[in-house]
């Protein structure tokens, strides 16, 4: 039997018989709110390799901390386990990271097929997952039935935020198993670990504009703060279709921005808040979407000391939709394989730079944002989901103490 208790500034803590979850409700209309501590992490998180698949702590690239186990080698009396892809890095993605628990859950190799852009294109390969053939069990844009039932796949109790909200519609079987399952999570952080130096030419010029990297060395304290807005750009086939996903474009700018001033000055009083503002914290934002106005609409509303994060290399977007969509679709069959690839190591940048941040805010569903919430989950950093009633963010929880596996 839970219990829910109430605070003003809308704080508010759920009680259960095992532990303990603190829930924050951000809202644009609250002058001050009380953060409560940070949880107990559980290990030292590995930090991201560069294209030389080496960590340089020199370069400070460690991001957080997360309670991460380690992947078992396949077997080499088993056979491997293949797989496909479709349409863009989300939707691929979310079926490939249940394939890859499947085979590294049973000590199977991974080996991927993808036939639009090539596996080692955007990763390199590591012991358990490697570029080739199709095998005789093959999963394109599928995963097994059974593909968390081995033990070193298990999650504890689903944690959710506390009130109607964008998380509500992601899905049940893979995505919310995914988010706070350590093996899912040791295998997003493997392969951001092993991205490929086309990537990385992406995602470095980016990394550097890190507010919360930039001033750790002169011994201040900066907040990355990151959001994922799909908004659709005029895309036709099932997208248009599907009305539950069109969204308010300007209705959640001005409801992120707000949520994302109000973590940034929230303090616990009042007059603390006012002298944080007078402070003026270090604060830089990344802005991840398919429509091209909201990182412009950023730059011109947020406060004049905080940075926008600006992509180093700027490649051209369709006119509508996005290069990678749904199955069938025609948008990216004029460009060259170059271009492809281009786009597509782009977009892989943009998802693992979604799980780089203090804070990630989540105001619609899009299996683009995946990765992102997955990372931040396993290093135990704050994501927010918009409530139902669109101008109001609320926290996930986590377990307290964290969920250990033992391997």
């Amino acid at each position: 039997m839970a219990l829910v208790i109430s605070f003003s500034l809308f704080t508010q803590i759920f009680f259960t018989d095992n532990y303990v979850a603190n829930i924050i409700v951000i809202s644009k209309h609250a002058r001050a709110i009380k953060l409560p501590p940070s949880p107990t992490v559980t290990a030292a998180a590995a930090a991201n390799q560069v294209a030389t698949k080496k960590f340089d702590e020199s370069e400070d690239q460690i991001y957080g901390a997360g309670g991460y186990i380690h992947l078992p080698t396949p077997h080499s009396n088993l056979t491997a386990i293949s797989i496909g892809a479709c349409c863009g890095i989300g939707h691929r993605m979310t079926r490939n990271i249940a394939s890859m628990v499947y085979a590294i859950s049973n000590n199977r190799l991974v080996s991927v097929n993808w036939t639009d852009i090539e596996w080692n294109v955007l990763f390199h390969d590591t012991p358990q997952i490697k570029q080739g053939p199709q095998q005789k069990e093959h999963y394109g844009n599928e995963y097994p039935d059974k593909w968390h039932d081995s033990p070193l796949a298990k999650t504890g109790p689903r944690q959710q935020p506390y009130g109607a909200s964008s998380y509500d519609n992601y899905d049940e079987k893979v995505m919310k198993e995914i988010f706070d399952m350590p093996l899912a999570q040791s295998i997003v952080k493997s392969l951001s670990n092993n991205l490929s130096s086309r990537v990385i030419s992406f995602l470095d010029p980016m990394r550097n504009q890190y507010a919360s990297k930039q001033y750790r060395t002169s011994g201040g304290r900066g907040l990355h703060l990151c959001v994922h807005i799909r908004e659709g750009n005029n895309e036709d086939g099932d997208w248009k279709s599907k009305e539950w996903r069109h969204i308010n474009l300007h209705q959640i700018l001005n409801s992120t921005l707000g949520g994302m001033k109000d973590f940034v000055y929230s303090t616990g009083n009042a007059s603390a808040t006012d002298n944080m503002k007078r402070m003026k914290p270090k604060v830089s934002v990344f802005v991840a979407s398919d429509n091209k106005i909201a990182r412009p609409w950023f730059e011109s509303h947020v406060p004049n000391y905080w940075h926008v994060v600006k992509p180093g290399k700027y490649l051209p977007r369709p006119d509508t939709g996005v290069w990678f969509g749904e199955h069938g679709s025609k948008t990216n069959m004029n460009l060259t394989k170059e271009q492809k690839d281009e786009a597509m190591a782009e977009a892989v940048a943009d998802v693992f730079a979604l799980g780089e941040c203090d804070s990630l805010f989540i105001p619609n569903y899009s299996s683009f944002s995946l990765f992102g919430i997955t990372l931040m989950r396993a290093e135990r950093k704050k994501v927010f989901f918009l409530a139902t009633s669109g101008d109001t963010y609320l926290e996930m929880p986590y377990h307290t103490p964290p969920l250990i596996v033992r391997v």
